[in-house]
């Protein structure tokens, strides 16, 4: 889900209650009477133009393409204003996250050596950022609030990866004279930044023609929106002493984030949640129910958990202010809430059929279960010193 500045109260709880009665709608719909109704619209081909789409391609090849985009600018204005500025308390996070994606894919891969299940192995690799970080700010002052830092910024380096990962794994069909134009479209961007062109109109118009390009060239093109981030200004002109040197990209984050977090994301969940329960169907993979599953569960917690424990005896990272090893291992445990990216990754990894049948379900019991082990493991965890920070907030 997509990340904003550092959210607090309702507002970090109301997005991920909105995405959670969407896939709540998702479910029952696709197991009721309306359920023929229901995946109909979303996998009916129109024709327009000559060009054929589906409802689903709408949100997942479009719309989704806003929230890389969210999630690029999140990147970006924590790598300029937020944790990652400061190499000292990044370390913890990068290497938590580097073990949280690399032992859910191992798990997964044992259960799935070979075969056309393997390419599963990206599934639960991501974290879904609203969903862990609204479970953390329900138990409002009993964690500190440098966990909140740490976990945003895990998960957002954790979402990296994953969009790393789709860029270079899930590229099918490979073009190479469009990829080129792709790169002539983003060096064209990078030259608007370098010449302090701050309107945003510019970048849209050439964010559709890196969309298409990329569409062409047979990568997923919602990545277009993580390539423009990149490419943004972060700041204002220096002679431009209206607007805050920070305030161009994390206005514009500000400004999309309700419209992902309210809109976008629950159409997807709509589109992609809905589940028809045939244990038939579900059984015939369980090496993928499994792998995702415990890659989801085990495989976070012991890679988030197991890295950050090694980093900090090494004394290769510290950790933050008021928290202890306790709180990062409960912070490991919300991180197996894979929801959006790792349903995402699904629609990649396979086509429609048993195994992404088998996936979504071990989504959508895993991302639960490790938001209530996470729950109940920090409140049971109390601070061990003070809850302020010494680390530099995002941006307000």
């Amino acid at each position: 889900m997509a990340p904003t500045n550092e959210p607090k109260g309702r507002r970090a709880i109301a997005g991920p209650l909105v995405l959670f009665l969407a896939a709540t709608a998702a479910l029952v719909s696709a197991n009721s009477a309306y359920a023929p109704d229901f995946r109909g619209f979303w996998h009916a081909t129109h024709d327009l133009g000559g060009i054929r789409f589906t409802a689903q391609a709408i949100v997942d090849q479009g719309l989704m393409t806003v929230f890389f985009l969210v999630v690029g600018l999140a990147l970006k204005r924590e790598l300029l204003h937020g944790a990652l500025r400061h190499p000292r308390t990044m370390v913890l996070p990068l290497a938590a996250a580097l073990g949280g994606m690399i032992l859910p894919a191992l798990i997964y891969h044992a259960f799935n050596p070979g075969g056309p299940t393997v390419a599963g192995w990206g599934v639960p690799m991501s974290t879904d950022i609203a969903f862990a970080v609204g479970a953390l700010t329900l138990l409002g002052r009993r964690v500190p609030r440098n966990l909140l830092i740490f976990l945003l910024a895990l998960a957002i380096v954790d979402d990296l990866g994953a969009i790393l990962v789709i860029a270079i794994y899930y590229t099918r069909d490979f073009h190479l004279t469009a990829l080129l134009g792709a790169f002539l479209v983003l060096a064209t961007l990078i030259v608007l930044n370098r010449r302090a062109v701050r309107g945003f109109g510019p970048y849209a118009l050439l964010a559709i023609v890196l969309w298409l390009a990329l569409w062409r060239a047979g990568i997923n093109p919602p990545l277009a929106g993580f390539l423009l981030a990149a490419a943004f200004p972060a700041s204002s002109p220096a002679r431009d002493t209206t607007v805050s040197p920070e305030h161009v990209s994390v206005r514009l984050e500000r400004r999309l984030s309700p419209y992902v977090n309210f809109a976008v994301l629950p159409l997807f969940a709509l589109a992609n949640a809905g589940l028809t329960f045939r244990l038939a169907d579900i059984t015939r993979s369980p090496p993928v129910l499994l792998g995702v599953l415990l890659g989801l569960l085990l495989g976070k917690f012991c890679g988030v958990g197991g890295v950050s424990w090694l980093a900090v005896r090494l004394r290769w990272a510290h950790l933050p202010t008021g928290v202890g090893l306790r709180h990062v291992l409960g912070a490991a445990w919300l991180s197996g809430i894979g929801f959006t990216m790792a349903l995402f990754v699904n629609t990649l990894a396979f086509a429609p059929g048993p195994e992404r049948a088998a996936s979504k379900l071990a989504i959508l019991i895993a991302s639960p279960l490790a938001a209530v082990l996470g729950i109940v493991w920090l409140w049971r965890a109390r601070p061990r010193g003070p809850l302020t920070s010494d680390a530099p907030a995002p941006p307000a």
